[in-house]
């Protein structure tokens, strides 16, 4: 058992704590798919037409083309066994889609929702599907892959976060609700937890304490 003092409590999030190298394997893996663009010139239509491509590298595109790049309605496979399912445009992941990860720190992991330029932007679901966040769940918005504006993170064990998110932490107010009922609301910055809107001292400091488990 730990026990946290409410002013400027640190609380550790997986959906904000995600490794960098997780972050890092994604960028990757996005840069990936958009330098195969320039190699897929096999196909030059007016109008999409389906067909399938395989890249120097071995991965893989089965679905719409368009004057020389994948467009419309597609599926990319990479030889790690990541797959991406949905919209293309002008070459890249762009519309609905759905990318699930096939090996990595990433590996089980899977976001379905809106894509802009091949980067998560819009509304979405990320589900952690290995590691210590297995189970774990976002459901908001994205910007330029990091969970950005409005959006909820339900977390395995029963902990669930619903409020602001900024490049990918908890951020501006939110409600953040423990498995056995217990709330914690106010303002958050950068994935800690600032003040409360309610229960404050006449000096504006918290002096309640939360016990929390290991």
């Amino acid at each position: 058992m730990k026990k946290l003092l409410l002013l400027c409590v640190t609380l550790i999030f997986s959906c904000d704590n995600k490794k960098e190298e997780i972050k890092e394997n994604e960028q990757k893996t996005q840069e990936e798919v958009q330098n195969n663009t320039k190699t897929d010139t096999t196909y030059k239509k007016e109008t999409p037409e389906k067909g399938t491509y395989i890249f120097p590298n071995g991965d893989k595109y089965v679905g719409e083309y368009m004057d020389e790049k994948r467009h419309g309605k597609g599926t990319f496979t990479s030889t790690k066994g990541d797959k991406y399912v949905g919209d293309f445009r002008d070459g890249f992941f762009n519309g609905q889609g759905t990318y699930t990860w096939g090996e990595g720190d990433n590996k089980g992991d899977q976001y379905v929702g809106e894509w802009k330029d091949g980067k998560h932007n819009g509304q979405g679901t990320y589900t952690w599907g290995e590691g210590n966040n297995k189970g774990d769940e976002y459901v908001g918005e994205f910007i330029n892959n990091q969970k950005t504006g409005k959006g909820t993170c339900t977390y395995a064990n029963g902990d669930k976060y619903i409020g602001e998110w900024k490049d990918g932490k908890s951020h501006g107010n939110g409600v953040f609700t423990l498995s056995d009922g217990r709330i914690i609301e106010g303002l958050f910055e950068n994935g800690e937890y600032k003040s409360m809107f309610s229960g404050e001292n006449n000096d504006g400091t918290v002096t309640k304490t939360i016990t929390l488990d290991n």
